[in-house]
């Protein structure tokens, strides 16, 4: 078995501290009837904090990865009867492996995972969007190629999906992609909107848009 199980690691990985938080929003993830994976979007500002409690059994493997749009944000996972302030099992700013998680679980229970900005950002009042990836299986998980970041361009209907998103919003105005680019595990698409201070951004997890944002104020 390639996967160590989390007994060998959680004696080696603090906890990385969060803002003190103003607010905790509690969350459960539930999967759809037949799937092992679930995938969350949701946004963070400032010193608040989302709480997302996950079911699972000792001996299952849970893959846990992080996407978003600001590199101040995080997230720390907690076994059964831990929670924030308490030692996390998993800090991914604390992480050689970055914002991704995959091990096997050594307990039954409500697993808790937070995604919170670090005390600078949520000091600056900063907003992370992100996008939550959560799996378990009973095997150890294969890696897929498509999980690590390709190099290949764009495809249209990516750019064509967050175009026809960003018009609902802004109209008819006149609009440029700035930039566009294969995050992890997700497209991110910046686009000039024609009388905005600030680009638009666009997140497209390759079959629809599952988020815009402006970059700006108000």
């Amino acid at each position: 078995m390639n996967s160590i199980p989390l007994l060998t690691t959680i004696a080696l990985v603090s906890m990385a501290i969060p803002s003190m938080a103003d607010e905790t929003h509690t969350e459960r993830i539930e999967f759809a009837a037949g799937k092992t994976s679930a995938k969350i979007t949701g946004k963070v500002t400032g010193r608040d904090t989302v709480l997302y409690q996950l079911k699972a059994k000792v001996g299952q493997h849970l893959t846990v990865s992080l996407d978003t749009n600001n590199e101040s944000a995080d997230f720390n996972l907690y076994i059964p009867d831990r929670s924030p302030g308490d030692e996390a099992l998993f800090a991914s700013a604390m992480s050689s492996q970055g914002r991704k998680f995959s091990g096997q679980l050594i307990q039954s229970g409500d697993h808790s995972i937070t995604v919170f900005l670090n005390r600078a950002a949520g000091r600056r009042e900063e907003t992370a969007s992100f996008t939550l990836h959560v799996s378990i299986t009973d095997k150890p998980p294969v890696e897929a190629a498509e999980e690590k970041p390709a190099s290949g361009p764009v495809p249209q209907k990516v750019v064509d999906d967050c175009l026809a998103a960003l018009r609902k919003l802004v109209g008819d105005k006149p609009m440029t992609v700035l930039t566009q680019k294969r995050g992890e595990a997700s497209f991110i698409i910046d686009v000039k909107v024609e009388g905005a201070e600030k680009p638009w951004r666009c997140f497209h997890d390759g079959t629809q848009c599952t988020g815009t944002e402006y970059q700006g104020e108000g």
